[in-house]
């Protein structure tokens, strides 16, 4: 008998990424490759090389254009032609993407890596059934090879046969004990039906990354919404240890207190907290402050939170709402 789950819900919380200026290591290295390219103006692999360095810096146009080089000057590397597709695709280009891979394939028939990205790419379109068939074929090279159970489990995970997708994942694991994507996939696959083995997929996959917020956060949700508060609240304070401005751990702890706990002003501690680190105009927070407020009996602090909600956004219901009970006590 198959399991039947739930979507499932997926913290995907930005994670924002400063401009960071280049290391005196990266341009040492840059320098270097430069100096032999003006040494070797027709050598293909320092072109390479220097496309590597680029993109480990994030700078993609620079990338694409020494890949590019490569590309002219040695047409057969199939190496050449998976950068240059990675680069496609980061620029949201599929298509370009996939002819690159497409001509790495013909280059090479066998070659598991072209075929695995040609899988990933597929999947990432959310064509199925091509990603099923360069996967099954990279698995008949390599039966044991991890990537490609992994994706076959998110191609079912967006089929919603849910029930191939934790099999997939499970093999995935057996393959590499150092999954972590599978890993947190499955606890999101259990978790979507309150099943507590999830928390020992979550677990597995914090071993391999201890402080991911990722997993960290979705443990966290599972006791929420199991109704294991207090373990929910030590697990969401892991995170604030970690990163204090993680606002959405803030905002859960303030929510378990309120509607879980009845703890009130606890709540409202943890609510401001929210709002201190949180997005500009967080209201849903602040209309929970307010909320944890006047549960308290504290209405007039109410009455305040409600004002700044709708002044935050007027249309905000829940805000008028709870205004018109204060007014009218």
């Amino acid at each position: 008998m198959g399991l039947t789950f739930a979507s499932c819900q997926e913290n995907n919380t930005a994670k924002l990424e400063s401009d960071q200026p280049q290391s005196s290591a990266f341009k040492n290295e840059f320098d270097s490759i430069s100096s032999l390219i003006l040494a070797s103006p027709n050598d293909p692999e320092l072109y390479f090389e220097r496309a590597k360095a680029h993109y480990g810096n994030k700078d993609l146009v620079s990338s694409l254009s020494d890949v590019g080089r490569s590309l002219k000057l040695d047409s057969s590397n199939t190496e050449y032609y998976m950068l240059f597709a990675d680069l496609k695709l980061l620029q949201k280009e599929s298509r370009a993407s996939r002819d690159a891979l497409l001509k790495a394939l013909e280059i090479d028939p066998n070659n598991v890596d072209v075929l695995i990205r040609l899988g990933e790419l597929y999947m990432v379109v959310q064509d199925a059934e091509e990603s099923f068939k360069y996967l099954n074929q990279a698995l008949k090279l390599d039966v044991f090879n991890s990537t490609a159970y992994r994706l076959k489990g998110f191609n079912y995970k967006y089929l919603r046969d849910t029930t191939n997708a934790v099999s997939s994942f499970q093999t995935a694991v057996e393959q590499d004990p150092n999954d972590y994507d599978s890993y947190l996939q499955l606890g999101l696959l259990y978790s979507s039906i309150e099943h507590d083995i999830a928390l020992e997929y979550y677990d597995n996959a914090l071993k391999v990354r201890p402080t991911s917020f990722e997993a960290l956060y979705a443990k966290g949700l599972h006791f929420q919404v199991t109704e294991n508060s207090r373990s929910a609240i030590n697990t969401y304070r892991e995170i604030i240890a970690i990163n204090e401005a993680y606002f959405d751990a803030w905002y859960n702890i303030g929510y378990v207190y309120l509607e879980q706990l009845n703890e009130y002003d606890s709540a409202a501690l943890s609510f401001s907290k929210a709002i201190e680190v949180g997005p500009k105009k967080y209201v849903s927070a602040i209309y929970n402050k307010g909320l944890s407020h006047e549960r308290s009996g504290q209405l007039e602090l109410a009455k305040k939170e409600y004002e700044k909600a709708l002044e935050a956004n007027p249309q905000y219901d829940l805000a008028a709402r709870g205004l018109s009970r204060i007014l009218n006590e």
